[in-house]
């Protein structure tokens, strides 16, 4: 090892590099060297900025619920033309359609397992983001009421990630042309 340096230092020391030549000279002379100036730490690389796509969840949704029930369709529908027995029919198919994407992306279920129309208590401290209050509401709870809609909530969110372009983050249904 040590004739190993040796050549280094000797072929290095033949270089036109003073700085080398003059930390030698130091070393030979028993003298310790300067420590090193550190090499410049590069600066951390900035954080990704997070691009605001204009696509969401609930566009995820509209176009699910689009690709498989026709609602945006039906909704945007002038229905003035149709008989109520044309509409009826068309419902029906949309109704079917759309509740099957629902069921398949989300899981639905009722917040409260009571029957619509069962008398139910509301304790105190309940969660207002699960539990609506109607009517006349006075004093504090616990409430004594009528269950006038059981709510839903997801069990999942098994929404198809987007994987359109940005330019298109807000198309619901592409156009169709046929050739």
């Amino acid at each position: 090892m040590g004739l190993g340096l040796a050549f280094r230092l000797f072929f290095r020391g033949l270089s036109a590099d003073d700085t080398f030549a003059e930390q030698a000279r130091q070393l030979l002379d028993g003298k310790l060297l300067a420590a090193a100036p550190a090499a410049p730490v590069p600066a951390p690389a900035p954080a990704p900025t997070a691009v605001k796509s204009g696509r969401s969840q609930a566009l995820d949704q509209l176009a699910l619920l689009q690709r498989e029930g026709r609602l945006v369709d039906f909704l945007q529908e002038n229905l003035t033309a149709y008989s109520d027995a044309q509409i009826g029919s068309a419902v029906r198919d949309v109704h079917r359609d759309c509740a099957s994407a629902l069921e398949r992306a989300l899981g639905l279920v009722p917040v409260r397992s009571e029957t619509e129309g069962a008398g139910v208590t509301v304790p105190p401290g309940f969660d207002a983001s699960s539990l609506r209050l109607t009517g006349n509401v006075a004093g504090q709870a616990p409430y004594q009421g009528t269950l006038r809609h059981a709510g839903w909530q997801a069990t999942r969110c098994d929404l198809p990630a987007y994987t359109g372009s940005e330019t298109a983050a807000r198309v619901i249904a592409p156009a169709e042309v046929e050739l």
